[in-house]
């Protein structure tokens, strides 16, 4: 049951490495999007969050591979402009790779391709996707069910929703506002990861 934090976009980045420093303990793994970010602002963020305690197995870029070799960190997330997994695969061994997907044939094809992981989204109506239509719960539930590797829902997911979002088959969430635009990043993460933990306990008992 992981818990990932992403990135908006929209803040410092040096914000966000203090967030990221802040809330870790309670995150699996946190995402530096950074779309309009220079890859020399990307890597001093890392190092940045790394100085602050952050783990770099905690640690993914989204789409830079050559960042997150540089960085030297755990992970590294793709889109379907960015570079085939097989290919990051061969020149990356070590990193763990996430691919967001849109739909059921795109996962498998992901999941053949070596993804360790996918993103599917948004769940809900999300402020970073406005105006455009949420997929929903019964869409995430059939991604989840066509491939074998974890599926983490992302898209206006709170605390309140995470145990529905979890029942579709996801074995985690992804989120950006909940968290980063917190009036206090630290307790909503631990809000977060409290559902997640009970869901997780849920299962632990029923299995």
């Amino acid at each position: 049951m992981e818990l990932h934090l992403v990135s908006p976009g929209s803040i410092q980045l040096q914000r966000f490495a203090e967030i990221a420093a802040e809330v870790h303990p309670h995150v699996q793994y946190i995402h530096l999007r950074e779309k309009k970010s220079t890859a020399k602002e990307l890597v001093e963020t890392l190092q940045r969050m790394l100085q602050l305690g952050v783990p770099a197995q905690k640690l993914v870029i989204n789409d830079r591979v050559d960042v997150a070799s540089v960085a030297q960190i755990g992970g590294v997330h793709l889109a379907h402009h960015s570079l085939p997994i097989r290919q990051v695969k061969l020149m990356s061994q070590g990193l763990r790779i996430g691919r967001s997907v849109h739909s059921v044939e795109e996962a498998i094809h992901c999941e053949a391709e070596g993804a360790d992981y996918l993103f599917y989204g948004h769940i809900y109506a999300s402020s970073s996707k406005l105006g455009l239509s949420p997929r929903g719960l019964e869409a995430l539930r059939e991604v989840a069910a066509s491939v074998s590797i974890p599926v983490i829902g992302i898209g206006g997911i709170g605390p309140c929703q995470v145990q529905e979002v979890m029942q579709q088959g996801a074995q985690g969430i992804a989120v950006i506002t909940g968290i980063v635009h917190a009036a206090d990043p630290l307790t909503a993460a631990m809000q977060y990861a409290s559902k997640l933990n009970e869901r997780r306990s849920f299962h632990a008992a029923n299995s």
